[in-house]
């Protein structure tokens, strides 16, 4: 018995001995822990948007989007109805939602009304976005959405929506924008044709000008074969 005692107090002594010199978990260990433990919390959403607008030129629109936590009561009040398209989405805690735009021609403003960052947290929150859209050309603009759920209050991404989605705005003319751009057209136009007239009235004494010193020159040579 004695020699079994011995054993079992040699080997919780190396135990220990081996676990005092790995030391203490290293803090980035613990912080992939941690976000891997987060992201195992995080429950399944439903992200309903548009994904094509229209607008009039130089008039603004509101385009909105919303995020849903899914769970049996709230899968139920989802309806597919009232959205163009819904997608899938990881959600539970920080939500983040971006609409941005590479052309200068198109300005994309948040409402006031909405934050940048929106906090879901239980199955049933649902948050909502809305950014107010003026193009000032018409045409087709690309806008790019873009969906986080942040780790507390950081911006570490616990899960991105990708890739991101492409939201279509076509811009119509309007009779008005028609009207500015033909008065502008022929404003543009009334200063080349006053130009033109500036020139011809400059060139009319230039002219003469020209046409003086060319019968002075013949006058003074003439003067001077007579004299010979």
């Amino acid at each position: 018995m004695s020699s079994l005692a011995l054993l079992v107090a040699t080997s919780l002594t190396l135990t220990v001995m081996l676990r005092s010199e790995q030391g203490p978990p290293s803090d980035q260990a613990e912080f992939q822990a941690k976000i891997v433990d987060d992201r195992r919390q995080l429950f399944d959403g439903s992200l309903s948007y548009r994904s094509r607008v229209s607008a009039p030129v130089g008039e603004s629109v509101t385009y909105s989007i919303k995020l849903t936590a899914l769970g049996e009561d709230a899968a139920r009040r989802v309806n597919p109805e009232r959205a163009a398209e819904t997608r899938a989405f990881q959600v539970g805690g920080v939500e983040g939602a971006s609409l941005t735009s590479a052309s200068g021609q198109v300005r994309v403003v948040r409402l006031a009304d909405t934050k940048t960052r929106q906090v879901i947290a239980e199955p049933g929150d649902t948050v909502e976005w809305r950014w107010g859209l003026t193009a000032s050309e018409p045409g087709s603009y690309d806008l790019v959405l873009s969906l986080t759920t942040y780790q507390g209050d950081s911006d570490r991404a616990l899960d991105t929506l990708t890739p991101p989605i492409t939201v279509r705005l076509q811009v119509e003319n309007t009779w008005s924008n028609r009207v500015d751009s033909m008065r502008n057209w022929l404003i543009a136009l009334g200063g080349v044709a006053a130009a033109l007239l500036a020139l011809y009235a400059f060139r009319a004494p230039l002219a003469e000008f020209v046409q003086a010193r060319r019968e002075a020159r013949r006058e003074r040579a003439g003067g001077r074969d007579g004299y010979l």
